[in-house]
């Protein structure tokens, strides 16, 4: 179980291996591979989004996608969720969710990752998946959940794919806990998004995607301007403080997953699905991201 103290990690190691691991999952969420087949079962638009990442946890309502999902606009997520599962079973979205995966990793990640690399990682991610503790998290515990569906004759034999739903599950294993250090802190699905707007400084694109409204936004901005967070320069260092310090909770959070493991073997787990990243990245599945693929390597997309 995770509840024993970790090896002692670098939290630097941990961040990496995050930022990897989150790259590695997350490029279903712009591909058009993803919307295809979210479209073949009857699943259009931003609802592609919302049912394909709560489809583990089942037939839920627009509140517990809210909860969990935590800083998009609840407005958003009821026009995307309400009325998705009269007509279709979360297990055929998740299907769907694979099929789109299988199609992009088999076509563009497959050559860039050695058979002996790939058995690798999954040694790496299936022993760490095995000692994970779900207490509390409840989108990493539905992702495990649904790992008996790789079974199907459809994706069974698919390491690639394997792979990729364990990286989801340790990913939104980290979200599940981040997002309780969020609520402690307390900042609200609004606020937090306000703050990442600041920190990141790529104005309008994360606001938009999480489509809050006006009358939320400036609440948000207002709370946080009286608690210190903001003022009319932007975000204080005292704010970039008090962010800083969650990130550090989550990394150490998030080192209990890796236990038992040194810096060395996680960084190599990181090196292992590094040539994935930049397979994909020059697929220019990251583009959204911020992340085109590089001028003199044209995408691979069809």
């Amino acid at each position: 179980m995770t509840d024993a103290a970790p090896t002692e990690l670098s939290l630097k190691t941990v961040a990496r291996v995050h930022d990897i691991t989150t790259m590695f999952h997350a490029f279903v969420y712009f591909a058009p591979e993803a919307a295809e087949e979210y479209e073949a079962v009857g699943v259009q638009g931003r609802s592609g989004y919302f049912a394909s990442r709560s489809a583990p946890l089942g037939p839920v309502s627009a509140e517990v996608v809210t909860a969990t999902f935590y800083n998009f606009s609840p407005d958003l997520v009821r026009s995307a969720i309400d009325g998705v599962w009269d007509h279709v079973t979360p297990d055929e979205v998740q299907r769907a969710r694979w099929r789109a995966a299988a199609r992009i990793l088999d076509t563009t990640v497959a050559e860039a990752m050695t058979d002996a690399d790939l058995a690798e990682a999954l040694d790496v991610v299936e022993s760490r998946v095995a000692a994970l503790s779900y207490a509390g998290r409840p989108l990493a515990a539905a992702n495990a959940s649904v790992l008996r569906l790789l079974d199907e004759p459809e994706f069974s034999g698919n390491g690639l794919l394997r792979l990729w739903q364990l990286v989801t599950i340790l990913r939104e294993w980290r979200g599940d806990a981040h997002i309780g250090l969020l609520i402690a802190e307390p900042l609200d699905g609004c606020e937090c998004t306000v703050v990442s707007e600041h920190l990141f400084q790529r104005p309008g694109i994360i606001r938009s995607t999480r489509a809050w409204s006006e009358a939320d936004w400036s609440r948000a901005v207002e709370g946080l301007t009286g608690r210190g967070w903001l003022d009319a320069d932007g975000i204080t260092d005292e704010g970039r403080e008090r962010r800083s310090v969650i990130e550090r909770r989550t990394n150490e959070l998030d080192a209990l997953a890796w236990n038992g493991m040194d810096d060395q073997e996680l960084h190599r787990f990181a090196d292992l699905l590094k040539s994935a990243i930049e397979a994909l990245t020059a697929g220019n599945y990251f583009a959204a991201m911020g992340r085109p693929a590089p001028k003199d390597e044209p995408s691979t997309k069809q």
